[in-house]
């Protein structure tokens, strides 16, 4: 965690339901106040942008995030154009990720059970 004009930012990860747990949401919040959120875009890399406002003024905030490690992302946070954290953040609920193997392997399993 760090701070930005004496607020603190927080980045989270987990992972959503948006394609069966294999994707994950990295949220940004200024204090208790969400100011970006991905949405559990369906890639390996990329980044995410918003405007929000602060103070009386308008501000842009851009998230960039890398390919996943051990249930991390790395990410790059920066607002107006100068970076504020340069971190990695863990996914909260990675467990989530067994669902789409154990929906495969229970396939696999009825599919020879009835065909064999």
């Amino acid at each position: 965690m760090t701070s930005w004009r004496d607020k603190t930012v927080r980045v989270q990860a987990k992972l959503v339901p948006r394609f069966v747990w294999t994707t994950a949401s990295i949220d940004v919040f200024l204090d208790d106040r969400c100011i970006i959120r991905t949405g559990g875009k369906f890639k390996i890399t990329g980044s995410h942008s918003a405007t929000f406002a602060d103070g009386g003024s308008e501000h842009q905030a851009v998230l960039s995030w890398g390919q996943v490690r051990r249930h991390r992302f790395p990410y790059q946070f920066q607002i107006d154009g100068v970076t504020v954290e340069d971190a990695h953040v863990d996914v909260e609920n990675w467990r989530m990720g067994y669902i789409p193997a154990f929906l495969i392997i229970a396939s696999l399993v009825l599919v020879f059970m009835f065909v064999l």
